[in-house]
């Protein structure tokens, strides 16, 4: 399975530049670049430990087969089913061929009396549809957190300081927004 969404969010859109730069109390323009890509950097890493996407985009899921599944994500809508059939062609699968549980996080797509698909083929069956998630003012604050740790910490080790972690910091934040999947 291989989910891929259209756009990633640009750090900025999510984070605006001048609100982290108060959070960092950086009051000059000579790091705008490289306080523009950390917060790119925080937004992304905060998406893959909770499991959304903090923009209105598409996304395309990939399938060796037709079976139930998980989609990793909070998604608004599966737009389309397409797969290889036998012949290798590409179809459209009818919409009355599968139904969708958004109620829930990961949302779930069923797929009920399928044909049969080109057997020597990965990614077989594609979903598509539309996704994106507000980041609310909790998960905007952990993007700031882990932003600045970034900033703070621009190489890969630190020598001669001991560290830890807060408590009660950026994965206590983020932990209730994680999107876990039972499967």
């Amino acid at each position: 399975m291989k989910f891929t969404v259209a756009d990633n969010p640009v750090g900025i859109d999510i984070v605006s530049l001048a609100d982290m730069k108060e959070f960092l109390r950086v009051d000059h323009n000579d790091e705008d670049t490289t306080i523009s890509e950390i917060i790119t950097s925080a937004v992304m890493a905060v998406q893959n430990y909770t499991g959304r996407v903090f923009n209105s985009t598409t996304y395309t899921m990939k399938l060796d087969s037709f079976h139930n599944i998980e989609i990793p994500t909070q998604i608004s809508s599966v737009t389309g089913v397409t797969y290889h059939d036998t012949a290798g062609l590409s179809q459209t699968l009818s919409t009355k061929k599968y139904y969708i549980d958004l109620s829930r996080e990961p949302a779930r797509v069923a797929f009920l009396n399928t044909p049969s698909i080109y057997e020597d083929m990965f990614n077989a069956v594609t979903i598509s549809g539309a996704v994106g998630h507000q980041a609310s003012p909790p998960i905007k604050h952990a993007i700031k957190m882990l932003a600045a740790h970034y900033y703070e910490n621009r190489r890969a080790v630190i020598v001669g300081v001991k560290a830890s972690k807060i408590p009660l910091g950026i994965e206590a934040i983020l932990n209730p927004y994680r999107i876990i999947s039972l499967v």
